[in-house]
């Protein structure tokens, strides 16, 4: 038994000790140096400081599979699969049947219109198994026919007046009446299968999620809660007021709404935990998982009242993260939920309300399991993994990439995946929990528990307990956007790098190389999310809400909260703000988590506007500011958040170079000199390294990275030869990696950690993860982790040492002029390559209309592309591409061509 391992008892009856006894031949190996992927014992390191080792038989297939339902007869598994809704990854078809016999893929379906994914759930089979009804992301319902065989054919596509974002179904005890859950429309759907046809949308809560008929009432759970009321602290959600925490700015409620079809009303609202999603009905009893505070409410048909709340804890005191988002049923009344965090089945004996819930243990699945059902014919449970095995489509994945045949991937390589695995006997489960607790690193040796020592303890860096003192007292975090390792440090022969995937090397990135060399070049460190709409969530709340991980196919109907701007997107542990002010200390954000950026539109101007008020704030051109400061002020609907910002810092906002950050960055950072105030924690976007790819009035996307650059080296040289300098970390992660490939796994960005503290010249190659940074600010200013996630994530000692070398930073002049701007497409010469360039940069303009606050819109296939093409040549294909493409419909697809 490992050190830490005597106070840790599972719940009821099974003991760690005994979980870990004899089982360890079956556990992964520890990671240390792993690499994200696919290991020789079978498991998959995640980029999340998990690893998977999936109980039972696996399927994987492309796209992110949220749902499944079982056919009657028991021979198919059908799963709705969602992906990138707006068609920029191609290949993932939003229906997968999987043949239950052999446990293969059967069949792959894409309905023949404009529909790109799967919705976050929703499918149901007919009562006799004829018909299979599928929700999709935006409007839609497809109709299968189901042979006999278990192959589908479309029948019909039932198209939903405006983007209501159709999710859980059910069929009235006839079938002729299909009832789906409109998100959006905060209604109760009633389709007549006779005309196929929207009959009827009957007000419930606030974004409806699951539904479940019970001969003449449905219940739907309601993910955003009640409606509001006059005087409720309201916050928005894809156009609804939800009644939100007056802090947090966080869904405050969840309820249950019963309606009576006959009257087509409700007729009453039950208050459950929040986010309620999935509900499963067992007798007279049915269960409600409360995704966003771990517990399960049950709700008795018969009396119309909550009694009992099942609380969710995977280990004894375990903090919230576990997000329960599926239930079914075993024989023997066994109820099994599905943990989407862990990574697993919790499975509970239920024996009425009377009796006492006990825990039987845990079940590991793949990646984030977010739907079970049963298959009784082989007597086992069918799961859908929504990451599945992670960013590993082989369909999908980039290269041969270089002379050696190495292979890239992206960020959205998404390979899902299935879990058939027989119903568990008790010794079954005694290994399976200790799989679980291995994969997930609770059974890690913790010296860095949540207590401090109480003792004299001597300062260090990094302290072994939280609350020990640290030698550091200030940290800097900062947060860019979208790059991949070997895009930027690709050409550093230090590293694990593929110079042939380069497009930002050190001409590019001169201070990023230099800090990189200075201090720890870290080549094996991952960003947890895919994109910008769940990656910030990792950086801010060190982990992504169910409801982030399955809105893939609907984000911009819904949501696509990288900036906020969602209630539903903030998890009741919090963020990184609430955590350093809760425990006393000072905080400052500089435009993160921040969508408002308030002010006369008709004066913002243009790039070149901003980019000449930086040239003027730092000394170089004379004149006045375009718009003084002061005339655009951020604002974020997170009140906690909304308190510590510095209004005049811009938040993502392509127009505004980064110069111009820097320059409100440093005026706010030599007032805190001066005053000798400065704050613990320092947040920061600085995003403008996402670029705008070739769109004319941007910078080409070389200066816009060279802009990058130049402000976070303007920074560390000023913070270096600052009285700050001695007791200062900066840590400087991407949010997410989705704007290029690597050679290693889609998830591997370029991070830096730069202090006197910070190990010089070195390269290390730990495994890290952004989760891995929020820890180690927590451990340096003695802060408890929000959740499991944190929890269990190691703090990055490697890269820190007890002998500081307080040799300051001083910054490298860029080598790309920071004002080469991106030539119009009637500037461009009609050349082989220049019609191509033409072309993209159309594409591009069209991409990036307006002011591009919205992080990801631009469709991520095309504008890589554009970017590769920009810095590589318009002759130069893309790695993976056989030629150059020319876009073709600029939101959906490229088409090959011979130019």
């Amino acid at each position: 038994m490992k050190k830490g391992f005597k106070k840790r008892n599972l719940i009821v009856g099974v003991t760690l000790a005994t979980v870990l006894a004899g089982s360890t031949s079956v556990m992964a190996a520890e990671h240390k140096y792993y690499t994200v992927g696919r290991q020789q014992n079978g498991s998959v390191v995640l980029p999340t400081d998990q690893v998977i080792t999936p109980a039972g038989q696996q399927a994987e297939f492309p796209g992110r599979p949220a749902a499944v339902a079982v056919s009657p007869d028991g021979k198919t598994a059908a799963y709705n699969v969602d992906g990138l809704g707006y068609g920029d990854t191609p290949g993932y078809d939003p229906i997968v049947t999987v043949d239950l016999t052999t446990g293969k893929v059967k069949q792959k379906f894409t309905l023949t219109t404009n529909q790109h994914a799967g919705s976050y759930t929703g499918i149901i089979y007919s009562k006799d198994g004829s018909h299979l009804y599928v929700s999709y992301s935006e409007n839609q319902i497809a109709d299968f026919n189901v042979a006999s065989d278990g192959t589908l054919s479309l029948n019909d596509v039932i198209t939903l007046p405006g983007t209501p974002v159709p999710g859980a179904l059910a069929l009235s005890p006839d079938g002729k009446t299909l009832y789906v859950a409109l998100s959006r429309n905060n209604a109760l759907g009633v389709i007549d299968l006779t005309n196929h046809q929207l009959v009827k949308q009957i007000p419930v809560g606030n974004a409806p999620y699951g539904v479940v008929i019970d001969g003449s009432k449905a219940y739907v759970s309601n993910e955003g809660g009640r409606t509001a009321k006059p005087g409720d602290y309201t916050n928005d959600s894809s156009g609804t007021p939800i009644v939100s925490n007056p802090k947090t700015g966080a869904a405050s409620t969840g309820t249950v709404s019963v309606v009576d079809l006959s009257t087509q009303a409700v007729t009453a609202n039950m208050e459950v935990g929040l986010q309620p999603t999935a509900m499963y009905k067992s007798g007279q009893y049915l269960f409600v998982a409360n995704t966003n505070n771990d517990t399960v409410s049950v709700i008795d048909t018969q009396t119309q009242q909550v009694i009992k709340t099942i609380t969710i804890q995977p280990y004894p005191n375990a903090p919230f993260g576990s997000q329960p988002n599926a239930i079914t049923m075993m024989p023997g009344n066994r109820l099994v939920v599905s943990l989407g965090s862990n990574n697993a089945l919790a499975v509970y004996d239920w024996q009425g309300p009377r009796e006492a819930v006990r825990f039987e243990g845990l079940i590991p699945t793949g990646w984030f399991p977010g739907g079970v059902a049963l298959d009784p014919q082989y007597n086992r449970l069918v799961v859908a993994n929504i990451k599945g095995v992670g960013s590993l489509d082989s369909q999908n994945f980039i290269g041969p990439s270089g002379p050696d045949g190495r292979t890239g991937y992206a960020t959205y390589d998404f390979l899902g995946s299935t879990s058939l695995i027989p119903y568990p006997s008790e010794k079954n489960m005694i290994q399976y929990t200790a799989e679980v607790v291995h994969d997930n690193g609770w059974d890690k040796e913790k010296a860095n528990d949540a207590t401090s020592s109480h003792g004299n303890v001597e300062a260090q860096p990094i302290p072994l307990h939280i609350g020990d003192p640290s030698t550091i007292k200030h940290v800097f975090y900062i947060i860019k956007e979208n790059r991949t390792y070997d895009q930027q440090f690709g050409d550093m022969p230090q590293g694990n790098g593929d110079p042939s995937l380069t497009i930002f090397g050190q001409k590019v990135t001169p201070n990023q190389h230099a800090l990189a060399e200075q201090f720890p070049l870290f080549d094996n460190f991952y960003g947890s999310g895919s994109i910008s709409a769940d990656g910030h969530q990792w950086t801010d709340q060190a982990l992504a809400p169910d409801y982030v991980e399955r809105e893939f196919g609907s984000y911009f109907p819904r949501s696509y909260p990288s900036t906020g701007g969602d209630s539903l997107a903030y998890l009741s542990s919090g963020f990184i703000w609430d955590d350093a002010v809760k425990h006393g200390k000072t905080v400052r954000n500089y435009g993160e988590y921040v969508s408002n950026y308030n002010g006369p539109q008709n004066e913002f101007g243009t790039w070149q506007d901003w980019y000449k008020d930086s040239q003027i704030l730092e000394g170089k051109q004379s004149g006045n500011l375009h718009v003084p400061i002061g005339t655009f002020q951020t604002s974020s609907d997170i009140p906690s958040n909304d308190a510590l910002l510095d209004r005049d810092f811009p938040p993502f906002d392509l127009p505004i170079p980064d110069q111009y950050r820097a320059d409100i960055f440093l005026k706010d950072f030599q007032q805190y000199v001066k005053n000798k105030n400065l704050p613990n924690l320092m947040i920061m976007s600085l995003p403008d390294d996402h670029t705008a790819g070739t769109s004319p009035g941007y910078p080409t996307p070389e200066a816009m990275v060279a802009d990058n650059d130049l402000a976070l080296g303007r920074m560390v040289d000023a913070i270096s030869h600052s009285p700050y300098w001695k007791d200062s970390a900066i840590f400087v992660v991407e949010d997410d990696s989705q704007n290029g490939v690597d050679h290693v796994d889609g998830h591997r960005m370029p991070a830096l950690v730069i202090s006197p503290y910070a190990k010089r010249q070195t390269v290390d190659h730990t495994y890290y993860t952004q989760v891995d940074v929020v820890r180690t600010i927590e451990q340096i200013l003695g802060l408890p982790p929000m959740n499991q996630m944190d929890a269990a994530a190691t703090p990055m000692r490697d890269a820190f040492t007890d002998k500081p070398d307080f040799t300051p930073y001083n910054v490298v002049a860029n080598q790309i002029p920071l004002n080469q701007m991106n030539p119009s497409p009637t500037a461009i010469p009609s050349t082989s390559a220049g019609v191509v360039q033409k072309a993209w940069a159309t594409t591009a303009k069209q991409m990036f209309k307006g002011t591009p606050q919205d992080e990801d819109h631009p469709n991520e296939a095309l504008l890589n592309r554009d970017i590769w093409y920009s810095a590589k040549g318009f002759n130069t294909p893309y790695p993976g591409d056989k030629k150059v493409l020319l876009p073709s419909g600029p939101l959906y697809s490229t088409t090959d061509t011979d130019n």
